[in-house]
């Protein structure tokens, strides 16, 4: 899929059908599980999430992930998720968007919303730079602030 990145965590569980973990005796169904501060929210972008992360270690212990869970740690509730054929499409679909974008070098424009205050990439995604100023100006107000 041409992504990495890290899981919170991988739960690898006894399994007759599973695969064999190197310097381990038996054989393990792999089980991601992501670890959210929160509580569920209306979209889907923790599950594809998820998802984005279990077709990762499909690729890489060549198995199938038929399910992995999300935990919330407002709610202090593990939602296990199934993960079928059309979200792992939908996953595939959005990193094919994101790989023609970064060939073509564009950067969409991003839609800010309150999710955006609670987002790890806030700092380096800007959203609300796009509707103020220019690059050139947001640059120099930054340098100004530093002297």
């Amino acid at each position: 899929m041409g992504v990495r990145g890290e899981c919170d965590l991988v739960e690898f569980c006894k399994d007759e059908d599973g695969i064999h973990l190197n310097g381990h005796r038996g054989t393990y169904s792999v089980f991601p599980v992501e670890y959210k501060k929160g509580k569920p929210k209306a979209t889907k972008e923790d599950i594809l999430q998820l998802v984005a992360q279990a077709i990762c270690l499909e690729e890489m212990f060549c198995t199938e992930i038929p399910e992995g869970a999300i935990f919330y740690g407002e709610t202090r509730h593990r939602e296990n998720i199934v993960i079928d054929e059309d979200l792992k499409k939908e996953v595939r679909k959005m990193f094919e968007e994101m790989h023609q974008y970064y060939s073509r070098s564009y950067t969409p424009k991003v839609k800010f919303s309150k999710s955006c205050n609670a987002c790890s990439l806030r700092e380096v995604c800007v959203p609300k730079l796009g509707k103020k100023k220019s690059v050139k100006e947001y640059i120099n107000n930054m340098l100004e602030d530093e002297v």
